[in-house]
């Protein structure tokens, strides 16, 4: 496997972890939260399914996508808050958030550089 495509599933196995683990917690105070952190962890593993094929660029454009949710929600619920979510404005030095942050920003640095590379140049 391309060592470039394991870094990425690992990146993207972090992502869903840090909001697999939450999920409890947000279907319990804000259910559409809980059910969006669902739907992002089913998401990571149908992304990392295809990195794993000869599908690998679907993989990385369906990583970028919830990637970038994930960052704009993290933005959103630290500024202007989401409906009946707004416990968290302000609150930018989670540790939790900081890591998803960190490893959703990595995924889509190491997707980019994987998409605009030329075909020929990576291994299926």
């Amino acid at each position: 496997m391309n060592p470039s495509r394991l870094t990425s599933l690992v990146v993207l196995t972090v992502v869903a972890f840090m909001h697999y683990r939450d999920i409890p917690g947000k279907l319990g105070e804000t259910p559409y939260l809980g059910w969006m952190y669902i739907l992002l962890v089913a998401g990571c593993a149908a992304a990392g399914a295809w990195l794993l094929s000869t599908h690998w660029r679907q993989g990385y454009a369906l990583g970028t996508l919830i990637s970038l949710g994930a960052i704009i929600g993290f933005v959103l619920t630290r500024t202007t808050g989401l409906p009946n979510a707004t416990g968290d404005i302000g609150n930018w030095g989670e540790p939790a958030g900081i890591i998803s942050l960190v490893a959703e920003a990595a995924f889509v640095a190491l997707s980019v550089t994987q998409l605009r590379m030329r075909p020929q140049l990576i291994s299926a």
